[in-house]
């Protein structure tokens, strides 16, 4: 688990830029890898092509608000490199109880639930 924590915290510390409006962004590989590998531990599932997000509550829990914003913007990144939609934006829900936890997107900033 303290890895899995680790592992989240260094996604949202390596993505610490916003987006901007109308910008194409991408994940580096090191980004990505990390993403995947919360995937990989079941700490993370991703459903790119609906723009959603479930993970581990105790992960979401571990974080401070910033890192919170830092990983749902990479998040959106994600599933916008995935479909390619040019638009960037995720919900995220807990993976046990289905709550919506956070929004992310480049036109409505962040929100917390």
């Amino acid at each position: 688990m303290k890895k899995t924590i680790y592992l989240l915290i260094c996604v949202s510390i390596l993505f610490s830029a916003f987006l901007a409006i109308g910008q194409s962004l991408k994940l580096n590989e090191e980004q990505i890898k990390l993403i995947n590998e919360l995937v990989e531990e079941k700490y993370l599932i991703l459903e790119p092509t609906l723009n959603t997000a479930y993970i581990h509550p105790v992960l979401w829990n571990q974080l401070d608000i910033k890192a919170k914003q830092n990983f749902a913007a990479s998040l959106a990144i994600y599933c916008e490199n995935v479909k390619k939609s040019n638009t960037f934006w995720v919900e995220i829900y807990d993976m046990y109880s289905g709550k919506k936890l956070a929004k992310y997107s480049e036109n409505w900033g962040f929100k917390v639930y």
